[in-house]
């Protein structure tokens, strides 16, 4: 019987200490081996029960405590530094069953499948009755989600806080774009599968791979400050536009980019959101390619 292909489960983490302790937990009872649990984190401190998780599980648990913040950088750190080819990618605030890692290796083993998107349940809310999984609208640069399909097809990306890809890919693609790190990272895993797609991958959803997100209030890379917010919004969508629509297809994707800005301006009553959106825009046209810093360091 051939060896069984092991899997690296990459967790990036920031100031989460209890909700990262319940993920650990969920990752550790898995029912598919060979398993690696990599962790890279960025927090100020490791709190006592990840600890405990770590020490009691050297040989399953993997843990990075690095210089560098943002999430782009995070996951080029753990494929970089992982120790298997498939690589599953979630959020240090979920909690999974146990079947979650053997669904997303059984999606990535289908014929030139580059990712694998994974199903996502979110506390009150309910599944979208309407919308289409993981379709990307190139008239409006807009990645719909609907991640809450029991159902297995291809799609055009992946949500980052339940996916997978091969580590191979992502070494053939440059990784994970690091000019998105800005703000909330927004569309960043968006723009890593919409390259693997011009490299020839397929992208598949599979409903079975399935998690829980929690959200959690804290942590992580949230932005409060709306200015800040929308700057990177407009920044990273631009790089969309620029990269992945036609000529004739960004007159539209602008001018929604555009009435986003006005909608965050009228919402917040704001004006300097307006001013914001268009430095963010102007901003992204400044960046030609992936810029990408493998030098990463670890304590």
């Amino acid at each position: 019987m051939p060896e069984a292909p092991g899997v690296t489960v990459i967790v990036p983490t920031l100031n989460r200490g209890g909700f990262l302790a319940d993920c650990l937990r969920d990752l550790i009872a898995q029912d598919y081996r060979p398993l690696e649990i990599l962790v890279v984190d960025q927090s100020e401190a490791i709190p006592e029960p990840v600890r405990e998780l770590v020490a009691a599980h050297p040989n399953l648990i993997s843990y990075h405590t690095v210089l560098f913040r943002g999430l782009p950088p995070a996951r080029n750190y753990g494929w970089q530094h992982a120790r298997y080819d498939a690589l599953v990618y979630v959020d240090d605030d979920v909690r999974c069953p146990p079947t979650l890692v053997r669904e997303h290796l059984r999606a990535l083993s289908l014929p030139n499948v580059g990712a694998v998107a994974g199903r996502i349940v979110e506390p009150g809310r309910s599944a979208a009755q309407n919308g289409n999984t993981g379709r990307f609208r190139y008239w409006t640069a807009t990645p719909e989600r609907h991640f809450d399909s029991e159902a297995e097809m291809d799609v055009d990306h992946a949500v980052g806080c339940n996916f997978s890809t091969w580590r191979s890919v992502a070494n053939r693609v440059g990784g994970f774009d690091e000019s998105l790190n800005i703000g909330a990272a927004l569309y960043e895993e968006t723009e890593y599968c919409l390259r693997i797609r011009q490299a020839g991958y397929r992208i598949v959803y599979n409903g079975r791979a399935l998690l829980e997100h929690l959200a959690a209030p804290t942590g992580g890379c949230r932005v409060e400050d709306v200015e800040r917010y929308v700057w990177a919004l407009a920044h990273n969508r631009t790089i969309l536009i620029r990269r992945y629509l036609r000529w004739f297809q960004k007159p539209t994707a602008y001018a929604e980019l555009l009435r986003l800005g006005l909608a965050y301006a009228v919402r917040y009553r704001r004006f300097r959101v307006i001013r914001a959106t268009l430095a963010g825009y102007r901003a992204a046209n400044l960046v030609s390619s992936p810029r990408l810093d493998f030098r990463r360091q670890s304590t």
